[in-house]
């Protein structure tokens, strides 16, 4: 991944951040929102697979070692955490019904692209994620909203995390060159967004709210996961911070 370190003034006004499902936006850029809510930004998280929560259908591989038996278990739990995170940063948090991986989603591509553009439209800007795009949810729904086009401002991409993380010493797959090939018609330059201590300790507060993830995500509050969680902060703190690239 190129980097380039600073800031950029499209964080400002009205800024909404397209969330796979209810942790990566603030797992990803917990800091940024943190230091852009206090410069007097408007920050959403739209959390677009956050499950159905009246849904009976028997809760995923995930979900299951995660200790819920249900979809709409999971949803209920798993937006009260997302909740509890945003609320920690400043951010409003906003979910879509859609189903995540490996659930049914419950709607087509039109709709689901059609439901977020409707959420998005006249934002100043909006991020969505970019890198590694391991996930299938992930890649999926970038690759669908970068095809379609968005009414909003600027355009830009973020770093996943955890899997940003993890990917730090491999070459970009093919899941990216497919879900960016509409667009990325040259190398994405990855943009640090400085951060101040006060800020990232703020992203270790919301993070922690994902309590049912974070032990299964290899980040929990003991043993291994306690410093893998934190090295993780600190890999971002000494790289310049969480990353960005700009599409517009």
């Amino acid at each position: 991944m190129k980097t380039s370190n600073g800031s950029d003034p499209r964080f400002a006004g009205r800024v909404v951040i397209v969330s796979p499902h209810l942790d990566d936006a603030v797992m990803s850029l917990g800091a940024t929102i943190a230091k852009a809510v206090q410069s007097g930004t408007r920050i959403e998280v739209l959390t677009v697979f956050a499950y159905k929560p009246a849904s009976s259908e028997p809760a995923g591989p995930w979900d299951t070692s995660c200790g819920y038996q249900t979809e709409g278990q999971a949803a209920d739990s798993r937006r009260a955490e997302d909740r509890q995170a945003c609320l920690a940063l400043g951010a409003e948090p906003h979910w879509m019904s859609f189903g995540a991986e490996p659930y049914q989603r419950g709607a087509s591509n039109d709709e689901i692209w059609s439901a977020v553009d409707s959420a998005t439209r006249g934002a100043d800007l909006v991020l969505l994620p970019g890198y590694p795009l391991e996930h299938p949810d992930h890649a999926e729904l970038t690759q669908l909203l970068l095809t379609r086009g968005l009414s909003c401002g600027a355009i830009g991409l973020y770093a996943e995390q955890p899997y940003s993380f993890d990917h730090r010493s491999k070459p970009p797959g093919p899941a990216p060159v497919r879900a960016l090939q509409a667009v990325a018609d040259k190398p994405l330059v990855w943009t640090r967004v400085n951060a101040s201590r006060a800020h990232r300790r703020t992203k270790l507060e919301a993070v922690r709210a994902y309590r049912s993830q974070l032990r299964h995500l290899g980040l929990g509050e003991s043993g291994i996961g306690f410093f893998r969680l934190r090295y993780l902060l600190w890999h971002e703190a000494a790289r310049g911070g969480e990353a960005v690239a700009w599409l517009s």
